[in-house]
């Protein structure tokens, strides 16, 4: 585990890429956000932005567990790429504060692109696992609440439902017992007043997908979560909302992480649907 990590935090930018840390304005008063922006070589005047959300399920995660992806994005389409530290979920800090982060950084690039040389009208969201769920609920707060939504939401081996699946049932739960799970999912998701889980949090709940920006959804053969992003790519298929579905083959929940064939192939493929949607010209690998 502790190579994986370094092979994470170690790799490398391409010529002319750079990456630093800043501190925005953060959801609660006098709190703080620290973002990680990647800007490639090259980009025009007005470049467009890709916010990534990191996975973790909900509790655990940081920006340095997407470094190879998050580069990857910001020189491949190119774009700027700018991922958002959030607060982990804990009795103390429970949903909806991980979402409400997630917007207040969303806002702020949209609000003050021009500080970091980007196109506020040429905004994509890119999330992982939790941060997957997180990408898809952040598109349905945006537009529940008439704020500009993004050029193109990608969800990659999303958590969409809590509801049993045939893919959970054949691969597991990511490694929990069925007791832990739910008794964990229980504390992240339930309000302290004991709401039932809100839609936000688990996006497969809404019963209604209309109006929504355009999405892509890739999911991993072997993931335990594979089949709840199906059927929500599926919903939104007929909700009318453009909508782009990848199921990676042989492999399982994560593995985009790191460098490997199969990965730089996504990536390549999520990078040209970024390019498509912020009305770029498509781009020869």
């Amino acid at each position: 585990m502790r190579e994986l990590q370094e092979t994470i935090k170690s790799y490398r930018l391409g010529a002319g890429t750079t990456m630093h840390d800043e501190m925005i304005p953060g959801t609660e008063p006098g709190s703080q956000l620290k973002i990680r922006i990647i800007r490639p070589a090259g980009l025009p005047e007005k470049a467009p932005m890709i916010m990534d959300i990191h996975g973790g399920g909900y509790v655990s995660g940081n920006l340095d567990i997407d470094n190879y992806r998050n580069i990857s994005l910001a020189e491949m389409t190119p774009a700027i790429v700018v991922s958002v530290e959030y607060r982990l979920a804990t009795r103390e800090t429970p949903f909806p504060a991980q979402l409400m982060d997630c917007r207040t950084a969303y806002l702020w690039l949209h609000d003050h692109a021009s500080e970091i040389g980007g196109d506020p009208e040429k905004i994509g969201i890119h999330g992982t696992s939790a941060g997957g769920s997180l990408s898809a609920g952040l598109s349905l707060y945006l537009r529940d609440q008439g704020e500009p939504l993004p050029a193109l939401t990608v969800l990659m081996c999303p958590g969409l439902t809590l509801d049993q699946t045939e893919s959970k049932l054949m691969f597991g739960k990511l490694g929990m017992p069925a007791e832990s799970y739910y008794d964990e999912i229980e504390s992240i998701y339930t309000a302290p007043d004991g709401n039932p889980v809100s839609y936000y949090a688990m996006p497969a709940y809404c019963r209604d997908l209309k109006d929504l920006n355009p999405h892509m959804i890739v999911v991993a053969e072997y993931d335990p979560l594979r089949d709840e992003g199906l059927q929500y790519a599926s919903r939104l298929l007929s909700a009318g909302v453009p909508t782009e579905i990848l199921c990676a083959p042989r492999v399982t929940h994560g593995f985009c992480v790191v460098d490997q064939p199969l990965t730089r192939w996504v990536h390549r493929g999520v990078a040209a649907s970024f390019r498509r949607e912020f009305g770029m010209r498509i781009k020869e690998f």
